[in-house]
């Protein structure tokens, strides 16, 4: 039997979504303004992993939906 998500943990989930969506195109946007090789570095490791968690989360929604 396939567990399913209660209606506040998929409200949870993606309310987390949405703000790993906005700390991602935070991070793209100021790693574009970054002059400090070090700082850019930081904002891309950061957009990369935002966008990790975004699939994430996105996949445990499909699976638990």
């Amino acid at each position: 039997m396939r567990e399913r998500l209660a209606m506040h943990e998929t409200l949870d989930l993606h309310e987390l979504i949405s703000f790993k969506s906005v700390c991602a195109t935070k991070a793209a946007a100021m790693s574009n303004m970054a002059t400090d090789p070090a700082l850019r570095s930081l904002l891309q490791q950061d957009l990369q992993m935002a966008k990790k968690h975004i699939n994430d989360l996105q996949n445990l929604l499909q699976k638990h939906f």
